[in-house]
């Protein structure tokens, strides 16, 4: 069973920086590899995201592995796609099934399309990536401004930062804002950014978030993934976007199905950004019916 505590280091080197990652492994180490990646934000980490999932596939028989993205938790700054493909080098992984959310999600589907060898299967949650359409080129500059942005950057702004803040924060990632996993996970982004660098780093992006906006990811990294895709979103973030602007998101994140050669969706109602977490056993059932379907050549 995974512990919060019962990580591993291992030191890579990316272009010209070194990344020193922590991660977690478990399952049977000759299984099938399967990588997660974890969402973005202040405090995140690999066991604040995936310790609902981590068990359930290494039971059934993976060999699963969770790093700490770059920047994150316990693993130093570098940059993500590369870190990872050094990473899964360094373990001795020629080619693995990626399950990214959010900025996870965003990682692997960059790294999907650029190392597609690489990937047995790539599974992404948390409604990104998106394709670039008519309807989003003017609401995804903006997405670093909205109310929740706000909010974060005002709590990330104070001498100290508070639970009750963080649990307000936390609970914009679900639809059901009284969901018995927000207090656990507003603890443990809580504790993650005890760490007086992290906090610096997080400070300054949450700073940097305003200008920045979001970029949609061009068309030719989804033409390049060759790997069997399947896309995994809750369908409603009512306290993520405008009620204006979530269907038009929503929209783009499912228009990947078309851009991508070899993939199915499923939309979670009545779920937000985390499904992973706020309806974790429906998860971890369609994640591994598509992992199995995938090793069964489906």
């Amino acid at each position: 069973m995974v512990d919060i505590n019962s990580g591993r280091t291992v030191t890579v080197t990316a272009g010209d920086a070194g990344i020193e990652y922590f991660y977690y492994e478990l399952g049977d180490p000759s299984g099938e590899p399967v990588v997660f990646l974890h969402t973005g934000g202040a405090g995140t980490s690999a066991y604040q995201c995936w310790r609902l999932n981590l068990d359930a596939v290494a039971e059934a028989g993976y060999r699963v592995i969770a790093p700490d993205n770059p920047g994150f938790g316990r693993t130093s700054p570098g940059n993500p796609v590369e870190g990872l493909r050094a990473f899964l080098d360094a373990l001795g992984i020629d080619r693995a099934h990626l399950v990214g959310n959010s900025g996870g999600g965003m990682t692997a589907t960059n790294f999907s399309g650029r190392y597609p060898d690489r990937v047995r299967s790539l599974t992404i949650s948390g409604g990104e990536p998106r394709v670039d359409t008519e309807a989003t080129r003017p609401i995804v500059p903006k997405l670093g401004q909205t109310a929740r942005m706000d909010f974060a950057r005002a709590m990330m702004a104070k001498p100290e930062l508070t639970f009750d803040d963080m649990r307000n924060a936390t609970a914009d990632f679900f639809y059901d804002r009284n969901h018995s996993e927000i207090d656990a996970t507003a603890q443990l982004r809580l504790d993650s950014l005890s760490d007086p660098d992290l906090l610096r780093r997080t400070r300054e992006e949450a700073i940097g978030q305003i200008a920045r906006g979001r970029a949609a990811t061009p068309d030719e990294v989804y033409a390049a993934i060759t790997a069997p895709t399947y896309l995994l979103h809750g369908r409603d973030e009512p306290y993520f976007y405008s009620e204006e602007d979530q269907p038009v998101l929503i929209d783009a994140a499912i228009k990947v199905a078309f851009a991508i050669r070899d993939c199915r969706c499923t939309l979670l109602p009545h779920c937000g950004h985390w499904p992973q977490l706020e309806k974790a056993e429906e998860y971890n059932q369609l994640l591994l019916g598509f992992l199995r379907d995938v090793s069964r050549g489906g």
